[in-house]
């Protein structure tokens, strides 16, 4: 450990007296959410915050959200399957279920299971930017902001469009699609709609994937008004996903949404906004292929509900810029599996089954927040109070901080306290693979983070170093004791971690002669260490995490208008799994990938050829789950 705290500060010296020497400013992104409630341009922010925008996800080598993402500072994507067929996303050491996921604000967590919070219709074409909080953010977000948030922001039309997208590769990957916008007056309305197939990679990982998206927003004389929705569906073989013994796993996963957003300027320095929004989540797990057999009673079905309402109110005065709101969450399960006997059953559609239990929980929250710029000082800081009916009241504080040191250059500290509830699934599944615990207390952890960032004309960077503290950390265990792993609240887990990330642009410091130009570097590394081992048990998740985390990407065009993108990651978990409590121990191997995308814009359009996994590397992220060696694929995507 001593040794990578002397390899990071060495590259931050290094770093810092090479940047020193420009003193040219680039243009900044502001952000629009994700750090705090008022939005702030990223060098006076003070959290890590890791912005990705359109043109490099469309230069990117992915197709998917988890795709992009795999590549983003210390984001940890644990695939059981590609093309986000699951995903787990996780953020700083933490697990899937401790990542809250938005779009456009709008919360999309799922609270049976984090394993669904990537389903969700959002097609890649119709991303503006996504915004990667670091760290907990409960103090703005509530208790599922718990290790980081990741807001994705949709874009907004200004004309009339249409694009036909079409993608073919190998293990008969298949995909079509299809976008069109109608701008009229301050009127736009946009539909989209694919669909991504394959036959799979290994026996029983075929699947089948569409997506439907419509947007339509109003441009008003004093604000704006939004309505979004769409539908998501997946069908796929899930063989040896949450058992090495069974390979018949199958799984089909549907969602849709609705949110409603509407801003007004009430006056020129106070705004309001208010969310609505309505989402519903179908999950039919068949552990061991009940469904031809007629054994409807074994198969796992699912249905969540969740209502969220929020209002917010930002001002600003001669003491700063304030903000308050509220929020009101209703979150629903009916299953066979999961929550208390009903009274009444319900019937489950197309099978001879019923829903026989449920759970409700509602969650109110609302907080303050206040930020006061000093000269070259900015301190953000403020509370949310949270009633939830089943686990009562809490406070979850915070306090950010930065200092500018110039124009390119600024030091940032902050401190919050963060809270995730259990999911459903943790405290009610009972099955041959896990067994739920009703009487599971939350998480809770304070994180403390110090860094440094500089903004200039041809670099960038952030260095962090933060330490997080959790409390009744939730983790599903295995002991030699037991047969079957069981849901618990674990000892205390402390967790120390630093970041680098940085950018350079090549174009403007190499002059590159010949066939090759190259124009950008992008370097993010993070090393994680935990407190604990697995000692005596083996822990599926939260000590699973990654210690060192490396990707590089490099964008180069070859001639004229070529462009080459090569993206290489390397990963090293922690932890361990095995076959059964019989079997010996297994521990992660290193992980090194290599994914390529050349890509050539003719007119408005794009053709592009990916190859993921160059190296045609076998590799597990999750158990014995292995991931598919090298994959070529081509699509062409026409702007009409």
């Amino acid at each position: 450990m001593k040794k990578n705290i002397l390899f990071f500060l060495c590259i931050h010296i290094i770093v810092l007296n090479s940047f020193a020497q420009d003193s040219s400013s680039i243009d900044l992104n502001q952000l629009t959410v994700t750090a705090n409630i008022n939005p702030t341009d990223i060098r006076k922010t003070g959290r890590n915050v890791t912005i990705i925008d359109a043109k490099t996800i469309e230069k990117s080598p992915v197709k998917t959200l988890d795709g992009v993402l795999q590549y983003a500072l210390n984001v940890d994507v644990r695939s059981r399957s590609p093309f986000g067929v699951q995903s787990d996303i996780s953020i700083r050491g933490g697990h899937y279920d401790q990542t809250l996921i938005m779009i456009d604000g709008v919360k999309m967590n799922d609270p049976q299971t984090g394993h669904h919070s990537l389903n969700i219709p959002i097609p890649m074409s119709q991303i503006e930017k996504i915004e990667i909080l670091q760290g907990g953010a409960s103090r703005v977000f509530g208790p599922a902001a718990f290790s980081g948030v990741i807001n994705i922001i949709t874009k907004k039309e200004t004309k009339s469009a249409l694009e036909i997208l079409a993608l073919k590769g190998e293990n008969k990957l298949s995909g079509t699609g299809i976008f069109g916008n109608l701008h009229f007056k301050n009127i736009n309305v946009g539909v989209y709609t694919d669909d991504l197939s394959s036959k799979g990679y290994a026996y029983n990982t075929a699947f089948e994937k569409s997506t439907t998206f419509i947007k339509i927003d109003k441009t008003l004389n004093k604000g704006f008004f939004k309505v979004q929705g769409g539908w998501f569906s997946n069908d796929f073989g899930a063989s040896n996903f949450y058992s090495p013994k069974f390979f018949e796993q199958y799984e089909e996963v549907k969602s849709k949404f609705i949110s409603a957003h509407y801003l007004v300027n009430i006056k020129p320095k106070v705004i309001s906004t208010i969310n609505a929004s309505y989402r519903i989540h179908n999950d039919l797990y068949d552990f061991n292929n009940y469904r031809k057999t007629n054994a409807y009673n074994s198969i796992n079905f699912h249905e969540t509900a969740v209502l969220g309402i929020d209002w917010k109110l930002r001002f600003s005065s001669i003491l700063g810029k304030s903000s308050f709101g509220y929020e009101f969450r209703k979150e629903d399960v009916l299953s066979n599996r999961l929550g208390e006997l009903k009274t009444e059953k319900i019937k489950v559609p197309d099978y001879n089954v019923f829903y026989d239990k449920s759970k409700s929980r509602l969650n109110n929250s609302t907080y303050f927040e206040h930020q006061i710029s000093l000269n070259k000082f900015q301190i953000v800081g403020g509370t949310l109070l949270n009633l939830n009916s089943q686990f009562g009241v809490e406070f979850f504080p915070g306090i950010d901080a930065s200092l500018q040191l110039g124009e390119e250059n600024s030091l940032y500290t902050s401190i919050n306290k963060s809270t995730r509830f259990p999911t459903f699934t943790e405290m009610y599944l009972k099955g041959s693979t896990v067994l739920g615990d009703p009487e599971l207390k939350p998480e809770k952890a304070i994180s403390y983070e110090l860094g440094h960032k500089y903004q200039g004309k041809n670099y960038s960077f952030i260095i962090s170093a933060f330490y997080k503290q959790t409390v009744d950390a939730i983790d599903k265990i295995s002991r030699l004791t037991q047969k079957i792993p069981t849901m618990e609240n674990i000892d205390d887990i402390n967790m120390f971690g630093l970041e680098f990330s940085g950018k350079v642009d090549l174009s403007k410091l190499i002059k590159s002669q010949g066939l090759v130009k190259f124009r950008s570097l992008d370097l993010n590394y993070a090393y994680l260490k935990a407190d604990r081992e697995e000692i005596g048990y083996q822990s599926f998740y939260t000590l699973n995490y990654l210690t060192n985390k490396l990707s590089l990407g490099l964008n180069s065009n070859l001639g004229k208008n070529t462009n080459l993108s090569i993206w290489y990651t390397n990963k090293y978990r922690a932890g361990s799994f095995q076959l059964d409590v019989n079997s010996p121990v297994i521990a992660y191997k290193p992980i090194n990938l290599i994914d390529v995308r050349l890509s050539k814009p003719i007119f408005s359009s794009l053709i592009f050829i990916d190859c993921n996994n160059l190296l045609n590397t076998e590799y597990f992220e999750f158990g014995f789950v292995a991931q598919p060696k090298r994959w070529l694929s081509a699509g062409l995507r026409l702007s009409i």
